[in-house]
């Protein structure tokens, strides 16, 4: 495997063992286990196969970071620094505090459809704004207009229900992910090009993408303490 391919596979599985870390944590809490001593006692399935995929991504990420018993140093294009940002602002280590996905943790159906604020968005229009927009930015990375229509843009939220909550967090997290993958796929030459004809740059917009992220998520901070 190249360099630089392999250094892409780490930050992807990087950011999934985070991921998976923080729910078996946020899992073995909620059934009385304390994470730390949690290797030590016999676990109920759902966090025992939580635990198999965290070693399993601990060991696929040991693998690719020694090759020949040594770490390696090549410095990490421009893609992968945008990338690490994107990844960072949706689900840490943010700089500023914490990430979208650590402020939408432990939050209900009933908090992401409440308006504390009558003016403005609930937490849920604002998690299917942000899951339109991601989504809107992968398309012209692929050549499409990427048009976000009204009625996506702040779409309603007609179905209040626990799994709609749910679903709609996995829209979100879906979109991210693709875009991931979509930014990966960008030559650096494409950079400073417009994405699409008569649009700002790819930069411009894949910049535009982490700073969207980290402005609505200050909402959702202000809208969870509201």
């Amino acid at each position: 495997m190249e360099s630089g391919e392999r250094d892409k596979l780490i930050l992807r599985l990087e950011g999934k063992l985070r991921e998976c870390e923080k729910r078996f944590d946020e899992q073995a809490r909620l059934r009385g286990f304390d994470p730390a001593q949690a290797e030590n006692m016999a676990l109920p399935s759902a966090l025992a196969r939580l635990a198999t995929e965290r070693e399993e991504l601990r060991a696929r990420l040991e693998e690719l970071i020694e090759h020949e018993g040594e770490i390696s140093l090549s410095m990490p294009s421009e893609i992968e620094r945008i990338q690490n940002q994107l990844q960072r602002a949706f689900e840490g280590d943010a700089w500023h505090g914490p990430s979208l996905h650590e402020l939408l943790s432990g939050v209900d159906a009933a908090t992401a459809a409440a308006r504390p604020i009558p003016s403005a968005h609930s937490i849920w229009e604002l998690v299917l704004h942000i899951a339109a927009w991601d989504k809107a930015v992968s398309d012209r990375l692929g050549g499409g207009r990427g048009a976000v229509a009204a009625e996506e843009n702040f779409p309603a939220v007609n179905d209040s229900s626990d799994a709609s909550w749910q679903r709609a967090i996995e829209t979100m997290k879906q979109n991210h992910d693709e875009l991931i993958e979509a930014v990966g796929r960008v030559e650096e030459s494409r950079l400073d090009t417009p994405i699409v004809e008569g649009m700002s740059s790819v930069y411009v917009h894949l910049h535009g993408a982490v700073q969207h992220d980290l402005y609505h998520a200050g909402q959702i901070a202000i809208l969870k303490k509201a």
